[in-house]
């Protein structure tokens, strides 16, 4: 009930800024010297053509999970291109009639009095301000056009970028690391995503690219599949040939739990090498000395305020570990614990329990990211944390957090590539 509620939501907003700029771009033609036929060619048609995807997207996700690759590669490019570009021209004329409604509202009220009526007539009506006005309309025009074509420029390449990865090498210090462990290496990945944008071709190459990195551990913190169950067997297909000599080890992350989570990490578990931490910690012995990786569970929440149920599993769990090390003759505090968490929001909250390295994602480095300006990134994401993607310190602890892989809502990333992780510890 709660997707449906979700997508119904998503729907309205993206037909929402749809219908304001349609009925925008209707107001514009309409003041051009055209005759009615082309003026429907140039407004109905193009969001009545660039929409009828949207039916054999949800005729395809009820009965299947799998997409023709014909389809992904001449059908929804186009489409994903125009719905991207709308959102964001939506946007910029969503801000600004928000900006401009006072004024509206004001002008509006003064209209309804006659004595002020007549004075707003004469102002308006006076040639400087008729000056002014005509000079904010070309503006306005010129803005809107320069906005348009960035937007639709942005989201060609955004689309067509969208799985040009890069791989990032980190090295991350951990406090009093014994000898033996310095030169471990880690690769991580993060919210994969499988599904509609993320089919098992291309996880089948980063399969090759994760295994050629030839890290001693391979860490996946969550999001492995996008809302249907069944997306995990192309997953399980494409990633039942990872390799690391020390382990693959992976957690749940919210989007896993849009459908059927025990039956996600059945397959996962059954069918491939990556072992599910779920509230769970595994202790891995490299050169005689040992570390410690604890993942923890997701809930389907996607919000970054205070989750008391997050940080229940994230005690309970390091509880357990430092029971199990006891059990193993090993003092605890002073193992080397490195942990999988999906959501970076509760780094500082975390730090009590002094981990030396959260690996982490969710975010998508914002994956629309209009700019950064040093730690500033312009997107969702970072208006809602702090903590986007990169490397973050606080106390001894320290947080990776991936950009990772996939892409959600539309396949786009702009100014934000895919992710792949080569960190290693000193």
């Amino acid at each position: 009930m709660r997707m449906v509620l979700f997508i119904t939501v998503i729907f309205l907003i993206l037909f929402g800024l749809q219908f304001l700029v349609y009925s925008t771009f209707r107001n514009f033609i309409q003041t051009k010297n055209l005759n009615n036929k082309l003026r429907i060619a140039l407004t109905v048609y193009p969001f009545i053509i660039f929409n009828l995807p949207f039916l054999y997207f949800i005729i395809n996700r009820i009965f299947s999970a799998d997409t023709p690759e014909w389809v992904s590669r001449f059908l929804f490019p186009p489409f994903y291109i125009f719905q991207s570009a709308t959102v964001f021209i939506g946007l910029y004329l969503l801000i600004g009639k928000i900006i401009k409604s006072p004024f509206s509202l004001s002008i509006w009220i003064l209209n309804k009095f006659s004595v002020t009526k007549e004075s707003l007539k004469k102002f308006f009506g006076s040639e400087p301000v008729k000056k002014i006005d005509s000079s904010r309309r070309a503006f306005i025009r010129t803005s809107a056009t320069f906005v348009s074509g960035y937007a639709f420029a942005g989201a060609t390449l955004g689309v067509l970028d969208k799985n040009d990865y890069e791989i990032e090498n980190v090295e991350i210090k951990i406090k009093d690391l014994p000898h033996e462990l310095r030169g471990t290496t880690l690769t991580l990945i993060s919210d994969i995503h499988s599904g509609p944008y993320m089919d098992i071709n291309l996880m089948r190459e980063y399969t090759d690219v994760i295994n050629d990195l030839k890290s001693d551990i391979i860490v996946i913190p969550g999001d492995l599949t996008n809302s249907n169950k069944l997306e995990v067997h192309p997953l399980a297909n494409a990633f039942r040939n990872l390799n690391a000599s020390k382990g693959i080890f992976g957690s749940l992350g919210n989007h896993d739990y849009f459908s059927d989570a025990e039956y996600i990490a059945s397959v996962v578990s059954n069918e491939t090498p990556v072992k599910l931490l779920r509230n769970n910690s595994e202790f891995i012995n490299i050169n005689g000395k040992d570390l410690i990786i604890i993942g923890c569970e997701d809930t389907r929440q996607s919000n970054s305020s205070s989750d008391p149920v997050l940080m229940k599993y994230f005690n309970n769990t390091f509880n357990e570990a430092e029971i199990k090390a006891k059990e193993k003759n090993l003092d605890f505090n002073n193992l080397p614990k490195l942990v999988l968490f999906h959501k970076p929001y509760f780094f500082e909250e975390m730090n009590k329990r002094n981990p030396d390295l959260i690996l982490s994602g969710h975010t998508h480095g914002g994956q629309v990211v209009l700019a950064k300006f040093g730690n500033i990134n312009l997107s969702f994401a970072g208006a809602v944390s702090k903590y986007i993607s990169g490397l973050y310190e606080f106390g001894n602890s320290s947080m990776y957090v991936s950009r990772g892989i996939g892409s959600v809502g539309l396949p786009i990333r702009f100014n934000c590539k895919p992710e792949i992780t080569k960190i290693t510890l000193i």
